[in-house]
């Protein structure tokens, strides 16, 4: 669509800032503040999950400098750290209800309230620091996390169902058609940011976001969920979330916030295609053992 001009290059960016400030903040407040967490004990696993995320947000950070001998930019480098951090939370959802049912749903919903406010201030600070312009400086870090919709959306939809609060039906319906139509566009807008001759060339700073992503990442789940005693469904859910690919969203905030857009859309974009064979092979152990 964006070769054909069927779409015309400057209304690309008007389609990003949609579903950046509007589609995809309407799909997690109305997930979270309609999932059932009330008959949920899954202490262990938030504390596993987010202690996974931890060790794993440090260990990629601590990849700047050695990726940066093989001439890898900061500015670069803060596409690696989002594509090799964010998940694709919907997608995990979608399957979650296919083998889990409701209750599937409902642990995705809160692993991604838990981890959603963490991973866009951590990739914020990120960006802040590698990408801008100019020095990163508390305020400036502040303000530039405070202004993601995604952490609002999240700390408001679990605090709703947390205090039971009720929302008018037609509300939550509204919502939930805005918030549908993020998953089309999210997708679109990556296809439309998508650079071939990025893929072909992949280099140490595509080929960092898919292993960190798909196979360092589900390895630190599973043996913190085996350490903390996870089991069962819930188990199968942590894998689920820890294996499916990076999120769509963080193309845009990339391109907020002066990322690298092209290595984002490339690892992002070759990060699905090696995921189908890294996810069900994850999904199939994580059932097995």
């Amino acid at each position: 669509m964006r070769r054909s001009a069927l779409v015309p290059e400057e209304h690309w960016r008007g389609i990003e800032l949609l579903g950046y400030w509007l589609l995809f903040p309407a799909l997690v407040l109305e997930s979270l503040i309609s999932m059932d967490l009330s008959r949920l004990n899954i202490n262990a696993l938030v504390l596993a999950y987010a202690g996974a995320l931890l060790l794993y947000l440090l260990i990629v950070w601590s990849w700047r400098r050695p990726l940066a001998r093989f001439g890898i930019s900061d500015r670069s480098f803060s596409s690696v750290f989002q594509t090799a951090t964010r998940w694709n939370g919907f997608v995990a959802l979608a399957m979650a209800g296919k083998f889990a049912g409701d209750q599937g749903m409902a642990m995705v919903a809160l692993i991604m309230a838990v981890t959603v406010p963490l991973l866009n201030v951590v990739n914020v600070v990120v960006l802040t620091v590698c990408a801008s312009d100019t020095p990163a400086t508390p305020g400036r870090t502040l303000i530039n996390t405070v202004k993601v919709p995604l952490i609002w959306a999240a700390l408001l939809g679990l605090l709703i169902n947390l205090a039971q609060v009720p929302v008018y039906p037609p509300l939550l319906t509204s919502l939930d058609m805005i918030g549908r139509a993020g998953l089309g566009i999210g997708l679109l807008t990556v296809g439309a940011g998508l650079r071939v001759q990025a893929m072909r060339s992949a280099g140490p700073d595509v080929l960092a976001g898919i292993a960190g992503k798909l196979l360092l990442f589900p390895l630190l789940v599973f043996v913190s969920c085996r350490l903390a005693g996870v089991q069962g469904e819930a188990f199968q859910v942590a894998m689920l979330c820890a294996a499916v690919p990076t999120a769509m969203n963080g193309y845009v905030l990339a391109r907020q916030m002066g990322g690298d857009v092209a290595l984002y859309a490339a690892t992002a974009s070759l990060q699905v295609v090696v995921s189908l064979l890294t996810l069900p092979l994850i999904l199939w152990l994580s059932v097995s053992v």
